[in-house]
């Protein structure tokens, strides 16, 4: 699919990780082209051609694999809205109960494939950039500064918590991951809000299953407790992710929230910029999170 095909409308939004255009198809559909933000400390990871990703039918998620195009990748999709801004603006609907049941069994459908050997030995790109920070490794002034708040903030047990649970990661065993299944990457279908193009191909890496099912569980917990609504609409759609995937995360959950949580506000400080009160409000819900 060249420029020229494409029509003119569309959007454009994105942060300093990470930006996206959306533009109508002539044919149908929607190209999303995704491009390394201006400060994102790594690129993605290179396309992998033999991962075998196709959910078996019937499903109403379908993996699509980006296309590379030059540093960025693009994907034919049904949608021109992920879920994550559909639940932000209007919260959990019935129609999103398949869409989460069938990305939990495409995650179990992928981490049941083989791990290809350019795949065998990379590192979730999200997990580097939280463990660096938590390091104290930060290239950046204003994350370097944050981090420099967290051990007053999250106290001396949440802190070595949060450092134990991602060395649990570092040495689990590896299954093929998608690496960054955000509901920002899941995007439902125009003529039926009740499937949806789920992208994959930027974040390939080995890691242990819970990686990306405590990565979704994480941004529904996140959205749940940050916009309010029904909680049994939420629960309705955790429980339909976990049923999907077919296993649970048992006693860790809030471990897998707040690693998520606190990857989230590493982003925004490092790709968005700082505010002392949103650094202060998501740092209390992952102290919260980690002395359940």
């Amino acid at each position: 699919m060249t420029v020229a095909t494409i029509a003119p409308a569309g959007r454009d939004f994105g942060t300093e990780l990470l930006r996206t255009t959306v533009r109508p198809l002539p044919v149908g559909g929607y190209q999303w082209r995704r491009s390394i933000g201006t400060l994102a400390p790594t690129p993605f990871v290179p396309a992998v051609d033999d991962v075998v990703v196709a959910l078996p039918a019937p499903g109403p998620v379908r993996w699509v694999a980006g296309v590379p195009d030059g540093d960025a990748r693009t994907y034919h999709v049904r949608g021109d809205h992920a879920v994550a801004g559909r639940l932000l603006r209007d919260g959990p609907d019935d129609a999103l109960v398949p869409i989460l049941h069938g990305l939990g069994r495409a995650l179990r459908h992928l981490h049941d494939q083989p791990v290809p050997a350019g795949v065998g030995t990379s590192r979730p790109r999200g997990f580097t950039r939280l463990t660096t920070w938590l390091d104290g490794r930060s290239p950046q002034p204003r994350t370097a500064y944050a981090e420099s708040l967290l051990l007053p903030r999250l106290g001396v047990d949440a802190l070595r918590r949060i450092r134990a649970y991602t060395e649990r990661i570092a040495t689990a065993p590896a299954v093929l991951c998608h690496g960054a299944p955000g509901l920002g990457s899941l995007v439902p279908a125009e003529a039926d809000p009740t499937e949806a193009d789920a992208l994959i191909g930027e974040d390939l890496c080995a890691a242990p299953w819970e990686y990306d099912l405590g990565w979704v569980l994480g941004e529904l917990v996140e959205l749940q407790w940050y916009r309010g609504g029904d909680r049994p609409a939420w629960q309705r759609l955790i429980t339909a992710l976990l049923d999907g995937y077919g296993r649970d995360l048992v006693d860790r959950w809030q471990e897998w929230v707040a690693f998520r949580v606190l990857l989230h506000i590493h982003d925004y400080t490092a790709y968005v910029g700082w505010e002392s009160d949103v650094f202060a409000r998501y740092t209390g819900f992952a102290r919260y999170l980690l002395s359940s």
